[in-house]
C-alpha cells in the first residue's frame, strides 16, 4: 500500500504557473468561443423572424398604414424595415453593384426609374394578377413588356387642379369645373404649375390637352394657358404652398401633390380633376438582388388586394376596382371618374418626346423671352376685333397647333428613328421650329398693334 502510494504521489495535480497575459487571452478566447456558440444556437436552432425590407418614395403615414396592415395578415411574425430614399438614390441602390442586396422592394417613383432599372427587378406572376386589369383607361397597371411583370401598379395618379376657395371667392371665381374655366379672365396672372417639359408627373399635362380636344385645338388651349400662368416653378410641391399660401388661386399638378399638403390640415385648400385627366401609375416592384424574396412576393400579393387598397385609397387613387376611396379622390374604375375616351396609347408612347420639345420651343422658351407669349397676348386683348388684322394676330398667336401637324409626327418619329438622331433632333428643335415660333409671335405682335391703328 505505501508501494502505491509512493508511485501515484509524483502524479499529483500542480497548479500552472501562467502569465497574467496568457490567462487574459484565454479569458477572451473563451468569452468568445461561447459568443459564437450562443450566435449560432440563436441563429441556427432558435426560429428567426422572417424579414422585409422596403425603399419608399411616398409620405409615411400611408407606407406605415399599409406595412402594419401586411404584418397583422402575414400569418407569421415578420419584421418589415422601411428606408424613405428618392428616385436617384433608389435607382443607385438597387443598380450598384456595392448597393445590391440592401433592398428587397423598391415602391413608388416615377415610372422611367422602373423602366431604366428593369434589368435588377424580379419578374414576378402575382397571384392577385388576374385580380387587376392589364390596363385602365389606356395607363399600365404591370409592366407591358414582360410576361411575369417586373413591377406593377400599387396607386395611379392623375392631372388636376388644387384650388384656394378663398382667393377664389376673394376674385369673385367660382370653383373651376373645365379646363376651359381657367381662361376665365380672373384667373389671367393666378395660375401656376410646373414647365411640362422639366417634369415626368406634369408632363401628361401636354398630351391631356391635345388628346382631349384635338390637335389644332389642343395647341391653342396649350398657348393661352402658357399666357394665364405667372410663372413656370421648378417643383410641384413649390405650386402647392403657393396656393395653399394664398399667393395664388389654383395650381396644376398632379393630384398626390394636393392630397399630400391637404392631409396636413388648415389650408383652405381642396383639388379637382376637372373635365378630363390622364392616369399615371405609381409603381411598386421586387428587387432582384434582395435577399428575402418570398417575403418580398407576398407583398406584392398583398399590396393588389381589395384591404391594401382601401387603404391606399385614403391617400391616392387604387388599381383595384373594389377598394373603396376618400373623397375627393375618386375610383379609376368608378363611371365618373372623367378619363379621355378613345385616348391614344400608342401616339403617347411614340410622339411622347417630340411633342415634349415641340412645347419646349413653342410655350417654355416663349413664356417671357421676347417675342414672348405674354407681350403677344398683351397685345391681343387690347386689340381692335374689328379689324382685318385680328384674325392675322390670332392665328399667328395659337400658330404650334397648325405649324406642325398631328400627322407629321408620325413622319418626323421615322425620320429622327424614334427622335433619338441628334444631328435631325437639333434641326428641328433649333432651325425650323426655333425660327418658326420666334417669327409666328413676332408676327402676332405686329398684327395686334396694327388693329388699334383702324378706326
Amino acid at each position: 500500500m505505501v508501494a502505491l502510494r509512493e508511485v501515484l504521489t509524483p502524479l499529483k495535480f500542480k497548479r500552472l504557473k501562467l502569465s497574467k497575459f496568457t490567462w487574459i487571452t484565454i479569458l477572451i478566447a473563451a468569452i468568445l468561443g461561447i459568443s459564437i456558440a450562443t450566435a449560432g444556437y440563436y441563429y441556427y436552432v432558435l426560429p428567426q423572424p422572417t424579414r422585409l425590407r422596403i425603399l419608399y418614395i411616398h409620405p409615411d403615414p400611408m407606407v406605415s398604414e399599409v406595412v402594419n396592415d401586411f404584418k397583422n395578415r402575414y400569418g407569421s411574425p415578420i419584421e418589415v424595415t422601411l428606408t424613405p430614399t428618392d428616385p436617384q438614390s433608389a435607382y443607385e441602390t438597387i443598380t450598384s453593384p456595392s448597393e445590391r442586396g440592401k433592398a428587397d422592394i423598391l415602391w413608388g417613383g416615377p415610372l422611367s426609374l422602373y423602366e431604366e432599372a428593369s434589368d435588377n427587378l424580379l419578374p414576378y406572376d402575382s397571384k392577385q394578377k388576374n385580380e387587376i386589369n392589364t390596363t385602365l383607361h389606356s395607363c399600365p397597371l404591370m409592366d407591358p413588356d414582360s410576361s411575369a411583370p417586373r413591377w406593377y401598379a400599387a396607386s395611379l395618379h392623375a392631372l388636376g387642379v388644387m384650388y384656394n376657395e378663398y382667393v377664389l371667392n376673394a376674385l369673385n371665381l367660382s370653383i373651376p369645373q373645365t379646363w376651359a374655366d381657367l381662361l376665365k379672365e380672373g384667373y389671367e396672372e393666378n395660375v401656376t404649375m410646373v414647365d411640362p417639359t422639366e417634369s415626368e408627373f406634369t408632363q401628361p399635362f401636354i398630351m391631356l390637352q391635345i388628346q382631349s380636344k384635338n390637335w389644332i385645338r389642343g395647341w391653342e388651349y396649350l398657348v393661352n394657358m402658357s399666357a394665364f400662368v405667372k410663372d413656370y416653378d421648378d417643383t410641384e410641391t413649390y405650386s402647392v404652398s403657393k396656393v395653399a399660401s394664398g399667393y395664388l388661386s389654383v395650381a396644376i399638378v398632379p393630384d398626390f401633390y394636393a392630397y399630400d399638403k391637404m392631409a396636413y390640415g388648415g389650408y383652405p385648400v381642396n383639388f379637382t380633376y376637372l373635365n378630363a385627366t390622364v392616369l399615371q401609375p405609381d409603381p411598386i416592384a421586387i428587387v432582384k438582388s434582395g435577399k428575402y424574396l418570398d417575403e418580398a412576393k407576398a407583398f406584392i400579393d398583398y399590396i393588389l388586394t381589395p384591404p391594401a387598397q382601401t387603404i391606399i385609397g385614403q391617400y391616392r387613387l387604387p388599381v383595384h376596382e373594389n377598394a373603396t376611396v376618400t373623397p375627393p379622390r375618386i375610383n379609376p374604375s368608378d363611371q365618373n371618374f372623367p378619363y379621355v375616351p378613345n385616348y391614344n396609347g400608342t401616339f403617347e408612347e411614340i410622339g411622347k418626346e417630340i411633342v415634349k420639345d415641340y412645347y419646349r420651343v413653342w410655350i417654355t422658351e416663349r413664356h417671357e423671352q421676347e417675342p414672348s407669349i405674354k407681350t403677344a397676348w398683351k397685345e391681343i386683348k387690347e386689340a381692335n376685333k374689328t379689324s382685318p388684322y385680328y384674325d392675322l394676330a390670332w392665328n399667328n398667336f395659337t400658330k404650334a397647333g397648325c405649324y406642325t401637324s398631328r400627322a407629321e409626327i408620325d413622319t418626323i418619329y421615322s425620320v429622327t428613328n424614334g427622335w433619338t438622331k441628334t444631328d435631325d433632333v437639333t434641326s428641328y428643335y433649333m432651325d425650323i421650329w426655333g425660327k418658326a415660333s420666334e417669327d409666328a409671335y413676332k408676327n402676332a405682335i405686329y398684327n395686334a398693334k396694327e388693329t388699334k391703328k383702324q378706326t
